[in-house]
C-alpha cells in the first residue's frame, strides 16, 4: 500500500514539475540552439527516420534559407534598411515575411536572435573579403529550413486550430513513441497545406508577398479546369519521390513536366514579282505543360523557359533562327518591373499554363542555293541565377529538290 502511494505521489511530483516547465518555458529564445532543443532539428529526427532524412537532405526544403540567400538579403538591404517606413517598424514583423516559410521556427525567436540571424544574412549574402565571418554566418543560417517538425507539427493543423505540443503529424495511423505523441490528418496529403508558403503570401500587417504563385496558377487554371492531382502525388507519391519534393531544379521533372513536338514541312515560295524559285519552310512547335501550376513559377521572377528554333544550311552555318520567352513579369504598385518579391504587387503571365498546349508557327525563308536544310528546336529552362536545363530537343531535316 505505502509502495502504490510512493509511486503515486513520485508521479504527480513528475507531472507539477513537467507542466511547471512547459509554463515556466520562454515564448522566445535567444540562440538557435535552445530553439532546437524544443522544436527539435531533423538530424533529431533521422535516428528513427533515416531514409526519409535522407531524402529530404537532398531537397530545396534542407536549404530553404540558404537557397534563397539573395532574395532576403535585398529584402533586408533594399526593403527594409532604406525603407524611411519599414526601417522604424519592429524588425520581427518585417523579416518574418520572408522567414515565415522559409525559417519558421524563427516565430519563437526574441529579438535578440531575430538581430542576430539579421547580421548572418548580411554578412553571408553581402560582399565581404571577410571569409570566416562569411562561412560562421552560412553555417549558422543553415539550421535555418523547412524541417521534419514545420511541416508535421508547426504547420500541420490548418489555421485556425494549433498543433498539441509533443505531437507529430501524419497521414498514416496515431499512437505514441518514446519521443512524441502521432496523430493522423488528412491535412498534410491537402493541396492547401502546400500552399501555405507556396502561393501568396498575407502578412500580419496585411501586405502581400508574391515570392510564388504556384498556388494561384493549380486553384485558378488547373483546379478550375477539372483537374484533381495534388501537389503531393506529383511531387511526393509519383515515382516513390518521397521526401525529396523535386522541382524545377531536378531535370528529369522538367523533363516530365514539358513535352515538344515539332512538325516541318519543305515549301518553294517566290517574293511577289520573282519567279525564282526559293526554299522555305512552314514550322510549327507545339509545347504542352504537363505539371498542374504555370511554367515558370518560383521566386524573383527571372526564371523563364526558352525556346530556339534554328535552321542550318549544307555547310552547317545557321542560316535561320528563332526565339522566344515564357516568363512572368513582375509589377509594382507603380508599374515598374521587379524582381525583388516584396516590391510586386501584380503580374504579367507569358507563362506556359498548366495542363495546355502552346503552338508556336513559324514561316522561314531560306536561301536560295539550299537544297538541305537541318531544323532543331530546344527548350531550355533557365534560372535566375543563370543555372540552364536543357529539356528537350527535336530535330527535322527537309530536302529541297
Amino acid at each position: 500500500m505505502k509502495t502504490k502511494l510512493l509511486l503515486s505521489l513520485l508521479t504527480l511530483l513528475t507531472v507539477f514539475f513537467l507542466f511547471a516547465r512547459v509554463e515556466a518555458a520562454p515564448n522566445t529564445f535567444d540562440t538557435i540552439n535552445s530553439i532546437e532543443e524544443l522544436y527539435k532539428s531533423s538530424e533529431t529526427c533521422a535516428g528513427c527516420h533515416g531514409g526519409i532524412y535522407n531524402q529530404w537532405k537532398s531537397s530545396v526544403h534542407e536549404s530553404a534559407l540558404l537557397h534563397s540567400l539573395d532574395g532576403i538579403y535585398s529584402f533586408i538591404v533594399e526593403g527594409i534598411e532604406r525603407d524611411p517606413a519599414r526601417k522604424v517598424r519592429p524588425l520581427k514583423p518585417e523579416i518574418m515575411k520572408c522567414l515565415g516559410c522559409h525559417a519558421p521556427v524563427m516565430e519563437y525567436a526574441s529579438d535578440k536572435l531575430v538581430k542576430d540571424v539579421v547580421d548572418a544574412i548580411k554578412m553571408a549574402g553581402g560582399k565581404t573579403a571577410d571569409k570566416d565571418g562569411k562561412q560562421k554566418a552560412k553555417e549558422l543560417l543553415s539550421h535555418l529550413n523547412v524541417s521534419c517538425i514545420v511541416c508535421h507539427s508547426l504547420k500541420a493543423v490548418p489555421p485556425p486550430n494549433f498543433p498539441e505540443k509533443q505531437t507529430m503529424y501524419g497521414i498514416k495511423g496515431h499512437g505514441s513513441t518514446p519521443f512524441h505523441s502521432i496523430k493522423k490528418t488528412n491535412f498534410l496529403d491537402n493541396a492547401i497545406f502546400c500552399m501555405q508558403c507556396h502561393g501568396v503570401y498575407t502578412a500580419p500587417d496585411r501586405e502581400q508577398i508574391i515570392c510564388s504563385t504556384i498556388a494561384q496558377s493549380y486553384r485558378d487554371q488547373y483546379v478550375a479546369a477539372g483537374g484533381q492531382v495534388t501537389c503531393q502525388e506529383c511531387h511526393m507519391k509519383k515515382h516513390n519521390r518521397g521526401h525529396t519534393f523535386p522541382g524545377a531544379y531536378v531535370l528529369d521533372t522538367l523533363k516530365e513536366s514539358m513535352t515538344l513536338e515539332v512538325s516541318a514541312r519543305a515549301i518553294k515560295t517566290q517574293s511577289y514579282g520573282d519567279k525564282k524559285w526559293i526554299p522555305a519552310a512552314a514550322i510549327t512547335v507545339d509545347i504542352t505543360n504537363n505539371a498542374g501550376h504555370r511554367i515558370p513559377d518560383g521566386c524573383l521572377w527571372t526564371s523563364r523557359v526558352l525556346l530556339t528554333v534554328t535552321a542550318t544550311g549544307e555547310n552547317e552555318k545557321v542560316i535561320w533562327s528563332a526565339r522566344k520567352e515564357f516568363f512572368e513579369p513582375g509589377i509594382d504598385i507603380e508599374g515598374n518591373r521587379r524582381y525583388d518579391a516584396w516590391e510586386i504587387k501584380d503580374i504579367l503571365d507569358y507563362s506556359l499554363p498548366p495542363r495546355k498546349t502552346t503552338t508556336e508557327k513559324y514561316y522561314a525563308v531560306f536561301p536560295e542555293k539550299e537544297k538541305l536544310v537541318k531544323i532543331e528546336v530546344n527548350i531550355v529552362y533557365i534560372h535566375k541565377d543563370g543555372l540552364q536545363f536543357p529539356v528537350n530537343t527535336e530535330r527535322k531535316v527537309l530536302k529541297y529538290n
